[in-house]
């Protein structure tokens, strides 16, 4: 094999330069050895520069681990206070065992004469500390890259939210880059400049102004970097008692049982969660009666979305508002609400075919034991039967019109001793119907609470055998058990239909020829928006009206006080805010801060984040049009506009449609998530004017790791402090009261009355609660439609209350010189 090169040309110096194309290509990540030197050798040379570089340059930044190794000797050793030279260094690391790793006395005397003073170790430091933060930024930007390649099931939100994370995260580290301390002598020259501004400026606001004159008196607008709590009880008090029952997608919940998160039926299908629960402390509650008999109960503030024939609209009113409506003949019987669409319900199996179900508990015999007995003369209803009850079981006859199911080998399996039982009663038996006579049938929860097509069928059962249909057109449902009716009436109702039960006598003959009184019949009188999707059979569906008739509603018969009971209130994420309580009743669930946020954003032309876990987007939209456009709320809910409110409306649309103003309705953030969203729409939009977050109890803490909801609540206000101090604008947060302040004789709020107010009180700068006296005291207010601001804290300033009006129909407050009734 020949030689390239003689071998007299192995000289390196005399080769040809070959250039390796493998090792250009090699990605190394960023460092720079010749500054990671120099810091290690300006400390080795000069410990006082340590103080110098400490809070900038960690063990971890170098790239090189004998430099890591030898910077972590030497931090030893100052902190210890001796003396870090190379020989002391040299002794501290042979001492780990560690002083051949890093080249040994040879290498660290290298070190010490490798820069001649320690005059720029700053600058060298920075540069150590930029390539660190460069190579994380690559090190994390590759994990981003290989979750996005291979997910493994994770939704893109998740692995969206992980990677902004990683990424703030390595941003929070660089802030160590800042400096840390100002000189007194720069400050006081920037105070003398600010103090000079003011006094050339008439106005003694020195902050953001909130539009209201004496509020901004006494705080002098809110200050830049500081944290504003304002505190209020919760949702106008609109309630129901703790028993009631509500609607969730498995089955019926109490109202004190609900938490955060759970998952609710909707009036049409569409997702649903509890979003915020507002213990509402005792309150009298009044009882809505309904056209069909089911009734539910709320106290006054409650609000419901009713219709009348009256209006082109539905409309939102209060139980008091309602109690007054129907008090006029105008109104009386003539107020309903909506029924929902049914579309709810579990997807577990079930033991029996539903539509098999509904006719054994018509016109099955489910006493005795073995065989199901069935009485029917209809042969379609029978082949319906055997079609649905499957292949190992069939229809037999008995005598008459009787027939009995029964398995097809009869319960004789070949290998298995004896006869087995018949799967079908073996069912009924699971359900604890086996053996019950007429008058004790019911139907099992586990169908009442099931997907609303297995609901259907379980009616169509039930009416294709004891169901019959009026020669005018209304069906209706009879049955010797009472608890079947309330249960079939349940049924009707949670598949949006109408229902009604009554009692009638019953006579028979008996064997000496008596009239004697059987046992009271229930008839369930049965109206629903499609009737024909109730029957199957088919001679049952031909006495139908071809035209659709009226449908009956669900019409307001009665509002009569109930009783005096703890109460609470739900918010819920369904866009309409409408959710099902008791008999399948379909009924409805912060102003001030929003209009601070209206201010800031329309008068000063600063840009606002709002940050809304409790209202959404567009709810919160319709409150700012309609508050700026002075329209009244259910006017704009329904679309009801006045002559006047239209032009209004118009012009609020125009002005908000150049207004920076955000809303952010992402439930249960976090604060290093708020902080980031807040951080990106800074850079998009400039210095925020302010910041409104509502409300600080929605918000979730970083940890998971079971920590109590105090030590998660300071973690939430010193995030939002923390955020006021880096972006230099206000940050209001609501927050809840406890109930405490109920039982008080003086409703007003003190500073205890915060929820887990600890650490809120400690990191906010300014905390105010909203006082309403004509909430409390109703006809006997003095001051109606005044709301007092308590100022409880202030850091810089007075303490003390200013009055503002506040216009219920508007849900706005305005100064006091500037109200006026012309809504």
């Amino acid at each position: 094999m020949s030689a390239v090169f003689p071998m007299d040309d192995l000289n390196p110096d005399s080769l040809p330069f070959v250039p390796d194309h493998e090792m250009a290509q090699l990605r190394v990540p960023p460092h720079s050895i010749e500054a990671e030197s120099s810091v290690l050798g300006g400390l080795l040379l000069d410990n006082g520069a340590w103080d110098r570089v400490a809070d900038l340059v960690s063990e971890s930044d170098y790239y090189r681990s004998e430099h890591q190794l030898i910077h972590s000797a030497i931090a030893a050793l100052i902190n210890a206070n001796k003396p870090a030279d190379v020989i002391t260094v040299f002794e501290q690391l042979s001492s780990q065992g560690k002083a051949d790793e890093v080249g040994g006395l040879a290498y660290l005397n290298t070190l010490a004469q490798y820069v001649p003073s320690a005059a720029n170790i700053r600058r060298y430091a920075e540069i150590v500390r930029e390539r660190a933060i460069l190579r994380k930024l690559i090190s994390v930007s590759d994990e981003i890259a290989t979750q996005a390649f291979n997910p493994k099931g994770r939704p893109v939100a998740a692995i969206l939210d992980e990677a902004e994370q990683k990424i703030f995260h390595i941003g929070e580290e660089g802030s160590r880059m800042k400096q840390g301390f100002q000189s007194l002598d720069s400050l006081v020259v920037d105070l003398l400049d600010r103090v000079q501004d003011m006094a050339d400026n008439p106005n003694d606001i020195t902050g953001v102004p909130t539009g209201f004159m004496d509020l901004d008196r006494m705080t002098a607008g809110l200050q830049p970097g500081d944290l504003i709590v304002l505190a209020a009880r919760p949702s106008m008090g609109k309630a129901q008692p703790l028993d009631a029952r509500v609607r969730t997608l498995t089955g019926w919940k109490r109202m004190g049982d609900l938490a955060v998160g759970d998952a609710v039926a909707s009036v049409d299908g569409r997702p649903s969660v509890v979003t915020g629960v507002f213990p509402q402390g005792t309150k009298q509650v009044w009882r809505l009666t309904f056209s069909d008999g089911r009734s539910a109960e709320a106290c006054d503030e409650h609000l419901w979305q009713v219709s009348c024939r009256h209006w082109p609209q539905p409309k939102v009113l209060s139980t008091q508002q309602l109690r007054q409506l129907i008090a006029k003949a105008r109104y009386r019987r003539r107020i309903w609400i909506e029924p929902h669409s049914g579309e709810f319900g579990h997807h577990e199996p079930l033991p029996i075919d539903p539509w098999v179900l509904g006719a054994l508990l018509g016109d099955g015999g489910l006493s005795g034991a073995g065989s199901v007995r069935f009485s029917s003369v209809s042969q379609e209803l029978l082949g319906r039967l055997q079609s649905r009850i499957g292949q190992a079981l069939e229809v037999v006859h008995a005598d008459r019109c009787n027939y009995r199911v029964v398995q097809r080998h009869r319960g004789k399996v070949a290998g298995v001793q004896g006869v087995t039982d018949n799967p079908l009663r073996s069912a009924l038996e699971q359900l604890g119907l086996s053996g019950l006579t007429s008058e004790q049938k019911f139907i099992p929860p586990v169908y009442l609470s099931a997907h609303r097509q297995a609901r259907l069928d379980l009616l169509r059962g039930l009416l294709d055998t004891d169901g019959w249909v009026e020669r005018w057109g209304s069906i209706r449902f009879s049955t010797a058990s009472h608890r079947l009716a309330q249960d079939v009436c349940e049924l009707v109702r949670s598949l949006g239909g109408w229902c009604s039960v009554a009692s009638k006598p019953t006579h028979f003959t008996n064997a000496q020829g008596q009239r004697v009184a059987g046992l009271p019949a229930y008839v369930c009188h049965i109206s629903h928006p499609e009737p024909r999707s109730l029957l199957l059979l088919s001679d049952k569906v031909a006495r139908l009206p071809e035209r659709p008739q009226r449908r009956k509603r669900l019409v307001l018969t009665g509002i009569e006080p109930s009783r005096t009971v703890p109460c609470q209130c739900i918010a819920v994420s369904h866009p309409s805010r409408l959710y099902i309580t008791d008999g399948d009743v379909v009924t409805h669930n912060t102003a001030f801060a929003i209009n601070i946020a209206e201010h800031v954003a329309l008068n000063e032309g600063l840009p606002v984040a709002v940050f809304s876990m409790e209202m959404g987007a567009a709810q919160l939209a319709v409150r700012i049009v309609g508050s700026i456009g002075r329209i009244n709320q259910s006017h704009l809910r329904t679309g009801k506009l006045t002559v006047d409110e239209w032009p209004r409306l118009t012009e609020a649309i125009e002005k908000l449609r150049n207004v920076s103003l955000h809303i952010d309705e992402t439930p249960g953030l976090t604060p290093s998530e708020l902080r980031a969203n807040a951080r990106r729409l800074a850079r998009q939009c400039g210095k925020l004017g302010l910041i409104v977050v509502d409300y600080l109890q929605l918000m979730s803490g970083s940890s998971s790791d079971g920590e109590n909801r105090a030590t998660e609540l300071g973690e939430i206000s010193r995030g939002l402090k923390m955020l006021a101090k880096e972006l230099q604008c206000p940050v209001i947060a609501l927050s809840q009261l406890n109930r405490s302040v109920e039982q008080r004789t003086d409703k007003r709020p003190m500073m205890s009355d915060l929820r887990e107010s600890g650490a809120i009180e400690q990191d906010a700068d300014i905390i105010m609660f909203i006082y309403r006296d004509e909430y409390y005291t109703k006809d006997q207010c003095k001051e109606p439609g005044v709301a007092e601001i308590i100022i409880g804290k202030q850091r810089n300033g007075p303490t003390g209350t200013v009055k503002l009006a506040f216009l219920n129909a508007l849900t706005r407050f305005e100064s006091l010189a500037n109200y006026s009734d012309d809504f």
